[in-house]
């Protein structure tokens, strides 16, 4: 069925939500500022009590674990020991987008912290000030500097470069504090709740992670939202980084419909219909599928049309007046 989902509250899939009680927030100067913790969880780690228990001394208005794997450990033992923990047990397999969706919508706080549970954490640079700051900063996402277990620092600020007629994605090692990027890496950040569910969260109909991140992010900044970098936000993994698949396929194309082929002009975007003969011609398959699946974009264009506030061209150009 050829359908964008309009907010995170689409397409939702079957959950279970076990143990938590909130509160009270105690990490350093986030008494103003509350903020969740979101484990996700890949490989076979799963959610380790000596993980947890570190993150729970931390402070957290509340530790959210969000994982279709709670027969391999023992859930409710874990939320006994921890009142804060909260665990969101799937009825199956989802993509990473849509797990991020669910936690940060039973999340209560105002902001979000989304992390890996194969992700070690510096707490070096959450001081009071930086949740000051953060609260001052009012982002969309605050994504940190990732490393890997040998302590490379990886290459996580994504830039948009225009090549002729085509559109690039750089993969950039951010050098400063506040460096814009174009996604958060690995949807690792700090969230700002009510930015991600005024942006439609993560769209679950684009199963490759690298595209699901990069239409999220794209959507953020042609929509007036940004990401960016915190220097003093240190975060590694256990091992490597997971590798990022750009591959060309039906993912693209929702993206390029949602997010290159709509123009800006005066207060409003479109998708114009002088698009869809070059649509048909680069995707392969049946032109039934590919008319529904423009006319599905087209609506969804129309529908948010007054909340782009440029289009991919000019989101290029200005972004590369501003280095990394």
């Amino acid at each position: 069925m050829s359908t964008i989902p309009s907010t995170l509250n689409e397409g939702t899939v079957p959950y279970t939500v076990v143990g938590g009680s909130r509160g009270p927030s105690s990490l350093p100067g986030s008494s103003q500022v509350p903020v969740s913790l979101v484990l996700l969880d890949r490989g076979p780690r799963l959610f380790r009590a000596e993980t947890l228990r570190d993150f729970d001394r931390l402070g957290f208005d509340s530790i959210i674990c969000v994982t279709s794997g709670g027969g391999a450990f023992d859930v409710e033992a874990l939320c006994q020991r921890f009142p804060r923990l909260r665990f969101i047990l799937l009825a199956g397999e989802v993509d990473a987008g849509t797990k991020v969706n669910l936690a940060i919508r039973e999340s209560q706080a105002t902001w979000v912290f989304v992390l890996w549970n194969d992700m070690g954490l510096s707490t070096a640079g959450l001081s009071g000030r930086f949740f000051e700051r953060l609260a001052e900063q009012d982002l969309l996402c605050l994504a940190p500097f990732l490393s890997t277990g040998s302590g490379t620092l990886l290459p996580t600020a994504a830039a948009p470069a225009l090549q002729g007629p085509s559109l690039k994605i750089l993969p950039l090692q951010a050098s400063r504090d506040g460096a814009k990027s174009l996604y958060p890496f690995d949807y690792a950040g700090i969230y700002s709740r009510e930015r991600f569910i005024l942006s439609g969260g993560y769209d679950g109909r684009l199963s490759n992670p690298y595209w699901q991140r990069l239409d999220f992010g794209f959507r953020a900044w042609l929509w007036g939202e940004e990401i960016r970098l915190a220097q003093s936000l240190r975060v590694a993994y256990e091992d490597e980084a997971p590798a990022e698949d750009s591959t060309v396929g039906p993912d693209y194309r929702w993206f390029w419909l949602k997010n290159l082929a709509p123009t800006f002009r005066g207060d409003s975007a479109l998708l114009s219909r002088r698009r869809l003969p070059g649509y048909f011609l680069s995707r392969k398959g049946g032109r039934l599928g590919a008319f529904a699946e423009f006319r599905a974009a087209r609506r969804w264009v129309e529908l948010n049309r007054y909340r782009f506030r440029s289009d991919a061209a000019s989101l290029a150009d200005l972004w590369e007046d501003e280095a990394p």
